[in-house]
């Protein structure tokens, strides 16, 4: 009977001890509600990515005089493959993958961010007047940061929600 008595103590500090160790879980209402907030976040960039193309296909368009069929292909490629290579590094299944990719993706992230901030900028000014070229400018470079924020951010609020946290290590 002592030996028993041991057991079930030993069982119970040792069930203590596990219970203090791990953290709480995250209630369903938590998560839902960070999914919420990424699914009104992903809304929105799509609109400003929406604006972004439409901006960036009628600057292509004005500087290489191209039809419009091909300035919007050539814009879809410019934002839509920042946001695809974008989303690659984000995913990548771990920091090995995101290194040995990194050497491509840093550049070409910044090379269509760039782009992308001129050709928006150009067209906004193109339908601004006087003084007014300089605030039209800055909206035209804001979007491309803006898609990019909005991008980083409801990845992460995406991954955190579904416990993934550790496979997603931001450059």
């Amino acid at each position: 009977m002592d030996n028993v008595i041991e057991m079930t103590a030993k069982t119970r500090r040792t069930h203590r001890k596990v219970q203090v160790a791990t953290k709480a879980p995250v209630s369903r209402r938590k998560i839902s509600r960070q999914l919420i907030a990424a699914n009104f976040l992903g809304a929105v960039g799509v609109v400003l990515t929406g604006l972004s193309l439409s901006h960036l296909a009628q600057g292509i368009e004005i500087v290489t005089h191209s039809p419009t069929w091909e300035s919007w292909a050539m814009a879809i490629g410019i934002d839509m493959g920042f946001i695809a290579i974008e989303l690659a590094q984000i995913f990548a299944m771990s920091e090995a993958v995101r290194r040995s990719i990194r050497k491509f993706t840093t550049p070409a992230i910044i090379g269509t961010l760039v782009a992308s901030a001129i050709m928006n900028a150009f067209a906004f000014a193109t339908l601004a007047d006087g003084n007014m070229v300089y605030p039209a400018v800055a909206f035209g470079v804001a979007i491309p940061g803006m898609i990019y924020a909005i991008v980083r951010v409801w990845a992460t609020l995406v991954l955190t929600a579904q416990g993934l946290t550790d496979r997603r290590s931001h450059a």
